[in-house]
């Protein structure tokens, strides 16, 4: 029994510290291509599913259904930022690139957009997710 018990601390230990690496993941984060349309412009990730991001460009988050909120700084003109929240599903392994599409120049009216997506390798080749 006494050798059992430092037993178990030590997985309980060890799965206390599993990261968002240790399976299977997405990122989410902002694309940071310009865009050569003046009506996309770049966005911070603030939360995904109320928790807060690990940077204001991205977040790691378990394949599925996630709420994400992302902000658009003030623009020129206006002095405070704004924030949508929108319904975003992930698959393993792979990276999506937001952006923020204004309904007008002159506005502070947009919806979240998501640019485009990439496959992560490192990601694929460590779970053995074929595509």
């Amino acid at each position: 029994m006494k050798r059992t018990l430092p037993l178990l601390f030590l997985l309980a230990a060890g799965a206390a510290l599993a990261g968002p690496y240790d399976q299977p993941y997405s990122i989410i984060e902002n694309d940071p291509i310009h865009s050569a349309d003046p009506n996309v412009i770049p966005v911070i990730v603030n939360r995904v599913d109320d928790r807060n991001a690990l940077s204001p460009q991205r977040a790691v988050v378990p394949p599925g259904t996630h709420q994400v909120t992302v902000d658009v700084p003030p623009r020129k003109g206006f002095h405070t930022a704004t924030q949508h929240t929108f319904e975003l599903v992930t698959e393993p392994c792979m990276r999506y690139y937001i952006s923020a599409k204004l309904h007008s120049q002159v506005g502070q009216e947009w919806d979240p957009i998501v640019r485009g997506k990439d496959r992560i390798g490192e990601c694929e080749k460590k779970f053995a997710i074929k595509r």
